[in-house]
């Protein structure tokens, strides 16, 4: 991990870390930012999670969205550290952003080298990028540390993360597959299709996608967590396994989900709180 000297570090365990127009800022894979700080108008909720403490599963991947502030026409450098070393495999994807409407929608990644050197265009508040970690097996059931490292202005600002590896396995490399919706929908319809196939029987395409977009991401972690759901059973009967899902996104029934379109009425993060029951066995309320 990177050493650094106490008096260049700023830690603050808080929704974001700020220091003289330098800012980072974490939110999960549902929440896209666009270039100008501001979550997409379809991705908002009243009360966006808090990404402090996330439980993850082994053998498995977790996503977030990391989004850097610095003054137009500064560069800064940007590094993802860990304690233990090796806890899990990081990458970084920059996120590029396609006009869709009046806004400016993170769609497109690509992958980055760490550590990270860039520079904000003119009117551009903030650059985001996906911080992609697998968990190996072989990691234990305990904590480690994850911190956004940002050098800009002669400043160091940390965003420290705890994460809490949990004993459940997952799957290990899973595939986006599928037709994967458009920038414009939501960011959990791209869960809908692992979903469905799971709870509603519907037939799952094959096809296999590159991880060249936020969308298959999304999809990717959601066919990981129905393979997780599935290991569940073991323990609870399919049905329940099913309904705690869908209770989650807040349909009434099986029928009310299975049959209809809507999105989910928990809102945007919703699937989040189904990784809190599959990974932890906590119930939905």
């Amino acid at each position: 991990m990177t050493r650094l000297k106490p008096s260049l570090v700023l830690l603050l365990a808080a929704g974001s870390v700020t220091l003289s127009g330098q800012r980072v800022l974490v939110y999960s894979e549902f929440q896209r930012v666009g270039p100008d700080g501001e979550v997409v108008k379809a991705d908002r909720v009243d009360q966006r999670r808090e990404i402090l403490s996330p439980a993850v599963a082994r053998n498995a991947y977790a996503t977030f969205r990391v989004a850097v502030e610095a003054p137009n026409g500064s560069p800064y450098t940007l590094h993802i550290a860990q304690n233990p070393d090796d806890s899990a495999r990081v990458s970084i994807y920059q996120e590029e952003y396609s006009k869709v409407g009046d806004e400016w929608i993170p769609e497109k990644v690509k992958p980055l080298v760490q550590p990270v050197n860039a520079v904000l265009s003119n009117g551009q508040k903030v650059q985001t990028y996906l911080l992609d970690m697998f968990v190996p097996e072989s990691t234990p059931e305990s904590r480690f540390r994850i911190e956004i490292q940002l050098w800009s202005m002669e400043r160091w600002v940390i965003y420290p993360m705890e994460v809490r590896v949990r004993q459940i396995l997952g799957p290990g490399p899973v595939f986006p597959r599928g037709t994967l919706p458009p920038a414009s929908a939501r960011a959990d319809t791209a869960v809908m299709e692992a979903m469905r196939g799971y709870a509603c029987a519907e037939p799952e395409s094959t096809e296999k996608r590159a991880l060249e977009t936020v969308q298959a991401f999304i999809d990717r972690n959601a066919r990981q967590d129905v393979a997780i759901a599935r290991t569940r059973e073991r323990q609870e009967p399919q049905d329940g396994v099913i309904w705690m899902l869908v209770k989650a996104g807040g349909w009434p029934t099986l029928k009310d989900f299975c049959s209809g379109k809507s999105a989910a009425p928990q809102g945007t993060e919703w699937w989040l709180r189904s990784r809190s029951y599959l990974y932890q066995g906590l119930p939905i309320q």
